[in-house]
């Protein structure tokens, strides 16, 4: 299995038959042989997820699929309105929070965001592989307590749902921009699921937090899990 970081929370995870391409918007991505399999996810439609223009990748891979969260619009006119081959709906899938989907040989488990759009959860080729998307412990200084509360509440409600399950790979966000709560949500992802290697996502470029993850003694029981990211375009054998 070799993942690529390409930016923010985009990742490629490339197996033997099958590419998983999650929540591109920008970057350099790999080039990837038109035999396998592509898997095209993005979890919800803000900017920094989504980009209409990976459903052009149709004309670039024969065996694409696109398995997009169900705020996602792709009718017919939206795909009209920005010029975009109408036949590209028949590679798409909406997935729905709290829904599962099997495509070809692969299962796919969605959970509910606590910001929009839906989590995912994977099973293919022998391999289990988490994608959080924005399903975050929202923490923000400044929010009523109430908002905060209900942000812990879900954030746990979602996790512990899969509560114990094992991850090969596992994509957790981990935002600078939360301050003392940047880590609330990978602490409880990790403590909570048998997670073999975790990459640390939507971080905005700010690639000291590694450092101030693994320097922190909350993440001792997980250090060694921790896939430090020093630049895009970096890759993993794992």
């Amino acid at each position: 299995m070799k993942i690529t970081y390409i930016y923010h929370s985009c990742f490629t995870v490339e197996l033997e038959k099958s590419v998983l391409i999650f929540d591109y918007y920008m970057g350099e991505l790999p080039a990837f042989s038109k035999d396998k399999k592509i898997y095209v996810f993005a979890s919800h439609n803000h900017g920094d997820h989504f980009a209409i223009e990976v459903l052009d990748w149709i004309h670039q891979y024969p065996h694409i699929s696109f398995l997009l969260g169900s705020d996602i619009p792709v009718d017919a006119q939206y795909l009209k309105k920005n010029g975009k081959d109408i036949t590209v709906k028949d590679h798409i899938r909406t997935v729905k929070e709290h829904s599962t989907l099997t495509l070809d040989d692969m299962y796919i488990q969605a959970l509910h965001s606590t910001d929009e759009g839906v989590a995912f959860c994977i099973e293919l080729e022998g391999k289990s592989i988490y994608h959080a998307g924005d399903l975050n412990w929202w923490h923000w200084e400044g929010e009523p307590g109430d908002f905060n509360k209900d942000q812990e509440k879900v954030y746990k409600r979602e996790i512990d749902s899969i509560g114990g399950r094992h991850f090969d790979a596992a994509f957790v966000p981990v935002d600078p921009r939360l301050m003392d709560a940047t880590y609330y949500g990978i602490d409880y992802f990790m403590a909570h699921t048998k997670t073999d290697h975790v990459f640390p996502m939507h971080f905005w470029r700010k690639y000291d937090m590694f450092q101030q993850l693994t320097n922190r003694k909350e993440s001792e029981p997980y250090r060694d899990s921790i896939m430090t990211i020093k630049e895009e375009g970096q890759s993993w054998e794992l």
